[in-house]
C-alpha cells in the first residue's frame, strides 16, 4: 500500500492586498481541539476563538505550519498564503495501533465502501451524485466513476453495495429508484438493474449460500426478497418498523433485520419469510448488525444511543453494551471474531446533519470478547461507510461530508507482546 501525500481540506475566503498588510487570518479547526500551531519554532497566539474553531495571524507566501498536541503525532501543513485562509486537520494519535496509510477524494456524500473480490479495489456508492467510484487500492489513484443513472434523468442516492463472491458481481442499492444496479468483476463494470418493488431500498445481505439477496426498504418498512440467478423479485417482508442494517445467519435459516425506528431487531423464518420475534435492545435508532456465527453472538450498533450491543444467536439474549461514539453508523467484524470496528459521525450540527457539526468524527475499535473499547483514530466530517480489506489487514472508511475515503493498516492490533490498553 504506498502512501500519499496528505491533503488539506482547506479553502480561501477574503481579500486583501499584500502590500497594505502583509499578514493574514488563519481559521482552524484542528482535532484533538487543543493541538497547538507553530511557525518558524514559535508557538502563534490565538486572536479569536469559537466553539469550533481558533484563528490565528500568519505571514503571507510560503509558510510551513506544524501542528502539536501531547499525545499526537506533529503534522506539517505546507501552505502557500495570499488570503484569508481555513483549514480542517487532524493529527494521528502517537499510542494507536491504526497507522494512517492514505486517503484521497471521492464523490460528493460517499455512503459506504466495499472491496472487489481479489481485494485491488474499492467500490464507493455516492449519495449525492450519480453512480458509484471504483478506486484502486494501491495508491488510491486513478479512480474512474461507474454513472448508473441514465443521461436524461437527475437520480442520485446510490446506498450500499454487497459481494457475491462465487459471482463476482457487485449489487448497489440505490434509494431514489428503488432499484439494485449489478456490477461485474473485480474491475467493475455495469450489468445491469433489478427494481426492489419496495420504497428507498438501503442495505443489500446476501445468503450464505449466495442464492438470495435480501434488501431493506426504508420507506416501505420491507424487505426485499430477489433470486440472484434469475433477478427476479420472489417477496417482499413487511417488518416491524423502518429496517436499515440486516445479516443472515450462517445455516442461512433466519434473517436478523435491525429496525431503525425502534432500536429493535426482527428475526425471520426465511422457511415460511414470517417474522418469529421482536428482540427488544431498549429504545433507540438500531443500524447495523454483524454476526460471528462460530461465536454464537450477534452484534447491534444503535445510532440513538451510541452503544453497541452483542447477544446470543441462541437464544437472542442481550450480553454486554459499550458507548462508542454519537451517531454510530457501520459495524465491521474481524474474520477471527476478535474485533468490531464501528464509524461514529460525531455530534450532528444543530440545524441539519447534512452541515458539518461541531467536532470530526471517530473510528472505534472494541474487542468483541469484553466489549471494550480499546482503540480509536479521527476520521473527518463523518465517518460513515466502513470495510476491512480480506486479509484483516486495512481498515477503509469513508467521510461523508468531506468526500473523502481514508485507509488506516490495523495489523497492529494482532501483534504478539503489545498489549491492548483500555481508552
Amino acid at each position: 500500500m504506498k502512501r500519499l501525500v496528505m491533503f488539506l481540506f482547506a479553502s480561501l475566503t477574503g481579500a486583501g492586498l499584500f502590500a497594505v498588510n502583509p499578514e493574514v487570518n488563519f481559521t482552524a479547526k484542528l482535532f484533538p481541539q487543543d493541538a497547538k500551531v507553530f511557525l518558524d519554532g514559535r508557538e502563534l497566539e490565538v486572536r479569536a476563538k469559537t466553539e469550533e474553531t481558533r484563528t490565528f495571524r500568519i505571514p503571507r507566501g510560503y509558510q510551513e505550519l506544524v501542528l502539536r498536541a501531547e499525545g499526537y503525532c506533529d503534522k506539517t501543513v505546507r501552505l502557500t498564503v495570499s488570503e484569508d485562509l481555513y483549514l480542517e486537520e487532524k493529527l494521528e494519535r502517537s499510542d494507536s495501533r491504526l497507522v494512517l496509510a492514505g486517503e484521497t477524494l471521492s464523490g460528493h456524500q460517499p455512503k459506504s465502501v466495499i472491496f472487489t473480490r481479489d481485494g485491488k479495489r474499492l467500490v464507493v456508492p455516492v449519495l449525492g451524485e450519480k453512480g458509484v467510484d471504483i478506486i484502486p487500492f494501491d495508491g488510491l489513484a486513478p479512480k474512474r466513476r461507474i454513472t448508473l443513472t441514465p443521461p436524461d434523468k437527475n437520480n442520485c442516492g446510490y446506498v450500499e453495495p454487497a459481494l457475491i463472491r462465487g459471482r463476482n458481481e457487485i449489487w448497489v442499492s440505490q434509494m431514489e429508484t428503488g432499484q439494485v444496479h449489478i456490477l461485474r468483476g473485480d474491475d467493475p463494470e455495469y450489468l445491469e438493474s433489478v427494481s426492489t418493488g419496495g420504497r428507498w431500498p438501503k442495505v443489500i445481505t446476501i445468503s450464505p449460500d449466495e442464492k438470495t439477496a435480501f434488501v431493506s426498504n426504508w420507506n416501505s418498512l420491507d424487505v426485499s426478497v430477489i433470486d440472484v440467478e434469475s433477478r427476479k423479485l420472489l417477496r417482499r417482508i413487511p417488518v416491524s418498523g423502518i429496517p436499515r442494517g440486516m445479516a443472515v445467519t450462517a445455516d442461512g435459516k433466519y434473517l436478523y433485520v435491525c429496525i431503525y425506528s425502534t432500536g429493535n431487531v426482527d428475526k425471520i423464518d426465511l422457511a415460511n419469510f414470517k417474522i418469529v420475534k421482536n428482540i427488544a435492545f431498549g429504545r433507540g435508532a438500531a443500524r447495523h448488525i454483524v454476526l460471528d456465527d462460530a461465536g454464537g453472538l450477534g452484534y447491534v450498533s444503535d445510532m440513538a444511543t451510541g452503544r453497541v450491543t452483542s447477544f446470543t444467536l441462541a437464544d437472542e439474549k442481550i450480553q454486554k453494551r459499550v458507548w462508542a461514539g454519537y451517531n454510530l453508523n457501520t459495524l465491521a467484524i474481524s474474520s477471527d471474531g476478535r474485533f468490531l470496528f464501528v464509524s461514529s459521525r460525531g455530534i450532528n450540527n444543530a440545524r441539519t446533519y447534512l452541515t458539518k457539526g461541531p467536532d470530526f468524527g471517530k473510528v472505534t475499535v472494541i474487542e468483541a470478547a469484553q466489549m471494550k473499547v480499546v482503540d480509536w483514530t479521527w476520521g473527518r466530517n463523518q465517518p460513515t461507510g466502513l470495510t476491512l480489506s480480506p486479509d484483516n489487514r486495512y481498515m477503509v472508511f469513508t467521510d461523508f461530508l468531506d468526500a473523502n475515503v481514508e485507509v488506516y493498516d490495523i495489523s497492529g492490533l494482532w501483534e504478539s507482546g503489545r498489549s491492548l490498553s483500555d481508552f
